[in-house]
């Protein structure tokens, strides 16, 4: 989380048919959530619109159940869901939006996975307009060609997620390596974007999201590729097989809070509303 503080649970594969496929987070890994804080959370994230233009003439389209429910100890009482917004099933957007008990405010942390700009509103006033590419895809060299199967690629997904360390350079807490949930918590498939399977998997400090990795086959003669997107303002660093596969630097605050890059955070209070936004 972000305050300077920051699964295939089924391996059913998603077919042509089926653009997307919503997996819960293992049982493991499923905090207990008040029930208020699970409600005002759920009621936020409806609050948010994202369109794949300017124009806003194209609207994605939230997926009915969150990705992922999460808690972070390390920071305090934090109370957040994972959510996922699609175009033509693939991931364009995703959310991650936590009740900070222990601060008493929410955030809204948000971070855009589109290969051109969106737009965003909340509450049908525009407050989000990232025209950069919110992720950038890279082949996945040295990897075997995907499987024909549906189980047998989400084995090879999964076994190459393992094959990312991702590490997190905190301000408080120096050098620290995040860890990898074991399982996607969101599969899907895009005929429409080439994509014959596709999976996000997420680095997590306790289970709340510090980093997110999709994993793709695309293409007619379908090849891996993968992105990374952060969720925490804080430098990142991804090795793979001992070569660096991504980093970001520190964002600032004003940056976040002002939208001006593919990763926003929108903060309130439910006594006082909008605390930082446009």
């Amino acid at each position: 989380m972000r305050t300077f503080c920051g699964g295939w649970a089924s391996a059913l594969l998603v077919t042509a048919g089926l653009l997307g496929s919503l997996v819960e987070a293992t049982s493991a890994d499923e905090p207990a959530q008040p029930a208020d804080s699970a409600q005002q959370v759920r009621d936020l994230a409806l609050r948010y619109q994202f369109f794949t233009d300017a124009g806003r003439t194209t609207r994605l389209e939230l997926s009915p159940k969150s990705l992922l429910t999460y808690s972070n100890p390390v920071r305090g009482d934090v109370f957040g869901n994972l959510f996922v917004w699609t175009h033509d099933g693939r991931p364009e957007v995703v959310g991650a939006i936590f009740d900070y008990r222990t601060e008493g405010h929410f955030d809204s942390e948000l971070h855009t996975l589109a290969r051109a700009g969106i737009a965003g509103e909340r509450d049908g006033v525009p407050f989000w307009n990232p025209r950069a590419a919110g992720v950038a895809f890279q082949p996945l060299a040295e990897a075997p060609a995907p499987a024909d199967k549906g189980l047998a690629r989400g084995r090879q997904m999964a076994e190459l997620a393992r094959s990312f360390t991702v590490e997190r350079q905190h301000p408080e807490q120096g050098r620290g390596e995040m860890r990898l949930l074991p399982q996607p918590v969101y599969r899907y498939t895009s005929p429409a974007a080439k994509v014959v399977d596709g999976a996000m998997f997420v680095f997590v400090e306790a289970t709340d999201p510090e980093a997110i990795l999709l994993l793709e086959a695309v293409g007619d003669e379908p090849k891996w590729q993968f992105a990374f997107a952060r969720m925490n303002i804080v430098p990142f660093r991804a090795v793979r097989h001992g070569e660096e596969a991504w980093h970001v630097d520190d964002v600032t605050w004003d940056e976040v809070f002002d939208k001006e890059v593919p990763y926003a955070i929108v903060r309130e209070k439910p006594s006082r509303g909008l605390m930082r936004t446009r």
